[in-house]
């Protein structure tokens, strides 16, 4: 992700504020990238053959779709937006998630901007964003709809477990991402890593627990130091954490002032992935900024 040129903006229902609007809206005049705004539109009733004929059924939907186009009309209006900046779509569609994944897809979208709402989900139903986070390939930006100050700051979160081709490419594009991130910012670049807490088995005496721990931060730190070694990153902005991913995320973002959290997402298929999740799904349930999830 090393340029910006078009973003799909999921915009918010007519009832709240357009959080993903205004978001998509600074990272585009920074960036000089085309806006295109949908609107997802559906009504239950209207797709109902049981109850209402072909003719009420259409009646229904064109009507719905008619008052959204309308409210759309007025937004790009009251934002002072003009069609050079934006096209516009109101797209009919219970799905949301697989149609922005399958339009982000088809439009070669450099990046897909959502507000968060709500970051809880049951086992095997999982929200919007979490079903946005398996199925769209593009960047994905979900942006915290709560009023909060604006630090610049940028947390890329790398990987160290793996030393494979593959989990280094992720790594690689982690950092790209938040290196654009912060520049259209205009903010500061932080990485992380995150030490899975060690809990030893009874009977085994390998170490002491915190010894172990503090041998892994030492040795990823020199890690994570050398994997960014040609972006000459400071030190101080280099940050080897110990707990669960959320948590001990959400303690480094609440201390720095993060802005952003970058992350890489490569969601597991079928129902070992809808059951255990993956790293990105872990840090929006857990942690309070931006988290912008790019795949490989």
């Amino acid at each position: 992700m090393k340029e910006l040129r078009s973003i799909l903006v999921v915009l918010d229902k007519p009832k709240h504020a357009q959080t993903a609007l205004e978001r998509a809206r600074k990272l585009a005049q920074a960036a000089g990238a085309h806006m295109h705004l949908v609107s997802f539109c559906w009504l239950a009733m209207a797709e109902q053959e049981s109850v209402f004929d072909t003719h009420q059924r259409r009646a229904l939907k064109q009507g719905a779709i008619h008052e959204r186009e309308a409210w759309l009309r007025n937004l790009i209006l009251d934002a002072g937006l003009s069609a050079a900046d934006v096209s516009t779509e109101v797209a009919w569609t219970a799905d949301i998630a697989g149609w922005v994944a399958d339009y982000a897809r088809q439009k070669n979208v450099d990046l897909v901007v959502k507000s968060i709402r709500h970051r809880s989900g049951t086992l095997l139903r999982k929200p919007i964003d979490w079903q946005l986070l398996r199925s769209c390939q593009a960047p994905l930006l979900l942006t915290d709809s709560r009023e909060r100050i604006r630090t610049g700051k940028v947390l890329a979160t790398i990987d160290l477990r793996h030393t494979d081709e593959k989990h280094q490419h992720m790594n690689r594009q982690v950092l790209a991402a938040a290196q654009t991130m912060t520049k259209l910012l205009d903010g500061e670049l932080a990485c992380s890593h995150v030490v899975e807490s060690v809990h030893l088995p009874p009977g085994v005496n390998i170490m002491a627990e915190g010894e172990l721990i503090e041998q892994a931060r030492e040795q990823l730190t020199a890690v994570l130091e050398a994997t960014v070694a040609a972006d000459a990153m400071a030190q101080s902005t280099l940050h080897v954490v110990v707990g669960t991913v959320g948590s001990a995320l959400n303690e480094l973002v609440d201390r720095e002032g993060i802005e952003m959290v970058v992350v890489g997402s490569s969601a597991r298929r079928g129902l070992a992935g809808a059951v255990l999740g993956n790293t990105a799904e872990r840090i929006l349930s857990k942690v309070d900024s931006d988290l912008l999830a790019v795949h490989p």
